[in-house]
């Protein structure tokens, strides 16, 4: 009941998880929206019924993105059940912001997928609630073979000693940009931009095209995240019993910046964001977007336009980097699953087939095993060179500051919050920002000691 019960409220409450969607997610397409997720839900009862009348093992396999890693993942879950003619997969999918309520309902209603995707954000709320599977036994035993994976990227997905998530491959933040755009205009965007760097192409772009800025005006979580590894702290302290930082300052700079950015006008206004898709928005809309390295292709195929990508601006008076190199997502089992051995079969196999590969290239970002790696390079196209590339120069020593420990469970609550006091800013209904942050503050604290003492 416990489950239920928790995941019955974060249903509702994660419903504002588009809102940070840098940590990991794809934007929703035309083709992936609630039509597209309702279909698809009603094709796997469908599919499920089906394989439970072959006498076949059912794996229940859920996961997000767009359209080209729908078609990718569907004809690479075909190549496994090929391989493991004893297995039917039952697929299902959804855009980024549906995922993370349909992930959450089907929890609460009893109905965990046997494999899904996670992201690094929510991977400690999904092990403290007891969604998550332990795999280190079938680590330990070798049917989940990790002989070819760095310590350190199974560390990713580990809490407290336990490996609950192997991550799909390895992946960094990223500011992708027109770049058809800034050629036109003879702007050359630098690999590592500084702050001042950005606003002024900006600026450049909105004069000349009328294309516009959403990062620095979009005041989220992610952005204020930035703004503290920066300066070498994070959102939240170490065992997240409270915020990282005890000075509002830093939450007054990010608000300043993006009433700068909107009143001299490069920066986008609350409510003026005409396309309805982070793709059209890109036509439409903006020249630059904050998402996630692996998802340049899916970018330049919903767009039709030359997207390139730099890394996160940073602070002119940084003292870290702002990028990290994270797990792209991982693939998770569920506590409950009652077929957990094929489930590690699938997992197994995306990471260490090449049949695998040949299918999904590093859609998912670079693969975590060195085999795989060294098996992709040679067939890469132009796109996943540069991906890899893009990785290559960000693991460059002091190019990239350290993994942040996962978000606490309070996150959500926390990101929500900021969003609206950020709201209020930007619609000039708050003018105190140091009052305005300060307030912030403790309420976030409020929340996370709550949260602390709830748990004990």
């Amino acid at each position: 009941m416990k489950k239920k019960r928790i995941f019955a409220s974060l249903a509702a409450t994660m419903m504002v998880a588009g809102l940070l969607a840098g940590c990991g997610g794809t934007p929703s397409t035309a083709a992936s929206g609630d039509d597209t997720a309702s279909a698809a839900t009603g094709e796997a009862a469908d599919a499920a019924a089906a394989s439970g009348d072959s006498g076949k093992t059912v794996l229940n396999v859920l996961w997000w993105g767009s359209q080209t890693r729908h078609e990718q993942t569907t004809a690479m879950l075909e190549k496994f059940e090929e391989l493991n003619p004893d297995i039917d997969v039952v697929m299902d999918y959804s855009d980024w912001d549906g995922y993370w309520t349909k992930l959450p309902a089907q929890v609460a209603g009893g109905q965990t997928p046997d494999v899904f995707q996670m992201d690094y954000a929510y991977l400690a709320q999904y092990v403290e609630n007891g969604v998550l599977a332990d795999l280190t036994p079938y680590i330990e035993d070798g049917s989940l073979d990790m002989s070819n994976v760095e310590q350190s990227i199974l560390d990713s997905g580990s809490i407290d000693g336990k490996t609950y998530a192997i991550s799909t491959g390895t992946n960094a933040p990223v500011m992708l940009y027109r770049k058809d755009v800034t050629d036109e205009l003879g702007i050359e965007m630098p690999m590592n931009p500084t702050m001042s760097e950005y606003c002024e192409i900006s600026k450049q772009v909105y004069e000349a095209t009328g294309l516009r800025d959403t990062f620095v005006t979009s005041c989220s979580a992610d952005n204020l995240r930035f703004r503290l590894r920066n300066y070498g702290m994070n959102l939240y302290n170490e065992d997240a019993t409270a915020l990282g930082f005890d000075d509002p300052q830093y939450i007054v700079d990010m608000w300043q910046l993006a009433l700068d950015a909107q009143n001299e006008g490069w920066g986008m206004k609350p409510g003026e964001e005409t396309a309805t898709t982070a793709f059209d928005s890109m036509i439409n809309d903006s020249w630059s977007r904050y998402q996630n390295s692996n998802e340049l292709q899916a970018y330049r195929d919903a767009t039709g336009k030359d997207i390139s990508m730099v890394m996160i601006p940073n602070t002119d008076d940084a003292t870290a980097s702002a990028t990290y190199l994270k797990p792209a997502m991982f693939w998770c089992v569920g506590a409950d699953s009652d077929v957990k051995e094929a489930a590690i079969r699938f997992i197994d196999f995306f990471t260490n087939n090449e049949a695998c590969y040949d299918i999904v290239g590093i859609e998912r970002a670079v693969p975590i095993s060195s085999a795989m790696r060294e098996y992709v390079a040679p067939t890469l196209d132009e796109v996943s060179q540069e991906v890899v590339q893009f990785i290559d120069y960000v693991s460059q020593p002091d190019m990239a500051s350290p993994l942040m420990n996962p978000d606490p469970a309070s996150h959500t609550e926390i990101a929500d919050l900021l969003g609206q006091y950020s709201e209020q800013v930007r619609y000039g209904q708050l003018t105190d920002l140091t009052a305005a942050a300060q307030q912030f503050m403790d309420e976030a604290n409020q929340i996370l000691a709550d949260a602390a003492a709830s748990a004990e």
